[in-house]
């Protein structure tokens, strides 16, 4: 702009003295005294540097969000994870006959993917009977149910391991394994979950008959699930051929949470 306004100046002056003289018959000193041979460099910016500049300007971010309607934000939207363990007092029963109170824990979780739920728990009680006989059994349960309205139904896997010492004897072991049909129930109100329910099953070996039942009773310590304390009674019972029954029952404190 400079070296127009130069140029125009100079022309009408020339012109006005009768001196025009053609840019071409201009010495190179004048052309250097009113920088005629001086270049003005512009600098052109690359495609990606204007758009650095622009997204700087605008705050924009480099940012992939999943697709509402990809696999794996519907996964992530319906999967939950619910840990939950219980204290029990238990009071172990042989023949009808009380013989041992212990305190014991339950540790239990729960895949859930829609109304879909796979759920794992664990019960271990050592106990004596008539104090020269000790019985350590483990309880393992994996079930697998569907929710329907306000009801879980579906079918569990048993593997009871037991171990039964005679004093100053060998130990005698026995490890059954046997389905079971469940059935569980939960009804929420406010900050309240009531939940009740059970399972029943046999084999073709030595249990003729084994089931459980309980109730429950849930307090939402938030507005949601993801902390609840619990408290309730539960009861399982185990009828071994030749007239042989274990049960164990007595009330349980708990907590839970979801992920």
């Amino acid at each position: 702009m400079k070296k127009v306004v130069v140029i125009s100046c100079l022309g009408i002056y020339l012109l006005a003295n009768n001196e025009y003289i053609p840019l071409s018959q201009i010495s190179d000193n004048k052309k250097e005294e009113y920088n005629f041979n001086k270049e003005t460099k512009v600098k052109v910016k690359e495609n990606n540097e204007i758009m650095k500049e622009y997204k700087s300007e605008n705050i924009l971010n480099d940012e992939i969000k999943p697709s509402k309607n990809s696999f794996s934000y519907n996964f992530t939207k319906d999967f939950s994870v619910t840990p939950k363990i219980s204290y029990m007092y238990v009071d172990t029963s042989f023949e009808g006959e009380n013989i041992k109170k212990t305190h014991e824990v339950i540790p239990e979780i729960s895949f859930i993917y829609k109304n879909h739920t796979l759920k794992a728990d664990y019960l271990n009680v050592n106990s004596k009977i008539y104090d020269v006989v000790e019985l350590d059994t483990s309880w393992y349960r994996l079930s697998y149910l569907y929710k329907y309205y306000n009801a879980n139904i579906g079918l569990g896997y048993n593997d009871i391991r037991a171990d039964l010492t005679l004093i100053g004897k060998k130990s005698i072991k026995d490890d059954e394994r046997f389905p079971t049909l469940e059935l569980h129930f939960k009804n929420t109100k406010d900050q309240l979950v009531f939940e009740y329910g059970g399972f029943y099953g046999k084999n073709d070996n030595n249990i003729e008959d084994a089931y459980e039942y309980y109730i429950n009773l849930g307090y939402k310590i938030f507005n949601n699930d993801n902390l609840i304390l619990n408290a309730g009674y539960k009861n399982r019972t185990i009828e071994f051929d030749g007239d042989f029954e274990l049960e164990y029952k007595g009330p349980i404190l708990g907590i839970s949470s979801t992920f």
